[in-house]
């Protein structure tokens, strides 16, 4: 905990300036009324520095993973699909998920993205499913804090609290307080074990709309961090869970499956369906519209 200390400060005094530097050594130091009791909590800014450069192992990486969705409303058996995640730092991403015959791909790059399913640009470009990869991807503070407070984390605010018998840096609330959007960081490795976004509506008493995306079974490979177990919830709902078989450090990518202009130059856009359904965006709306696209309609 000293050592942790003694590196926030350091950080403090390259990265700030002098009054703002004084006002958060204050409240590292308790100086503002921050009770001694529940133990030095460090900085968000801090605490997501340390954990951009634990996970800025290596240039490119390449996941083989098996996708469960368990959603009993979308189907009476587990759906298990197989998906190639490749990543090149910091904001480069490309999903292939295969399911029967058909094939599925998700690509980010520099804040545009793109998804094909079966040759054919998808009118709909959303990885919300994906969105889990932004803790891993987004591997510089810059990135993290932007993403997080575009997710309606305060990174203004960090806690100590309590996953299992891990005690964890709280990113956007104070702990135990679960209703509002936040991230948990292990206290120890800076590795993230939790991310919770809610999504209010303003003047109501409902809890609002719920994601949760949570990581463990973290491994090094060749000098980098990556959770081998991930599971989506939403809305207390466990709706997909990922078992990753194997990481691949500095892969070969080409850079031209990363390229969303060189997939918009061979691959055509899908034609609209004729007669357009409105559905909401929840979880098993979402999970069965995911199915479909890949040409298995399933009637919940």
């Amino acid at each position: 905990m000293i050592a942790g200390r003694d590196r926030a400060m350091r950080w403090l005094k390259n990265g700030m300036t002098p009054g703002l530097l004084g006002l958060v050594m204050m409240w590292c130091l308790g100086g503002l009324g921050v009770d001694s009791a529940a133990g030095y909590v460090l900085p968000g800014p801090f605490v997501l520095e340390q954990m951009a450069h634990n996970l800025a192992g290596s240039s490119t990486l390449r996941v083989t993973q098996k996708v469960t969705v368990e959603d009993p409303t979308v189907s009476t058996e587990p759906l298990i699909l197989d998906e190639t995640l490749s990543y090149i730092f910091p904001d480069q991403f490309r999903s292939e998920m295969v399911y029967q015959n058909s094939q599925r791909i998700h690509v980010v790059s520099h804040e545009q993205a793109l998804t094909i399913v079966d040759g054919k640009i998808t009118a709909d470009p959303d990885g919300r499913f994906e969105r889990y990869k932004d803790l891993l991807l987004y591997n510089s503070a810059r990135l993290l804090t932007r993403t997080l407070v575009e997710n309606g984390v305060d990174v203004g605010v960090t806690s100590l609290g309590r996953s299992g018998d891990q005690i964890v840096y709280v990113i956007g609330a104070q702990y135990p307080d679960d209703s509002v959007s936040q991230v948990w960081v292990d206290q120890d490795q800076f590795l993230p074990l939790r991310w919770l976004t809610v999504r209010q509506i303003p003047g109501s008493a409902d809890p609002g709309d719920r994601w949760e995306f949570v990581y463990g079974a973290w491994q090094k490979v060749d000098g980098v961090f990556y959770p081998f177990h991930i599971e989506t919830y939403h809305n207390g709902q466990l709706i997909r869970s990922i078992r990753v078989s194997m990481v691949d450090a500095n892969a070969v990518i080409d850079q031209k499956t990363m390229s969303i202009a060189h997939l918009r130059s061979i691959y055509q856009e899908a034609q609209p369906p004729a007669l357009p359904e409105s559905r909401p965006d929840t979880g098993a709306d979402g999970v069965q519209r995911t199915v479909e696209d890949f040409g298995k309609k399933i009637e919940p």
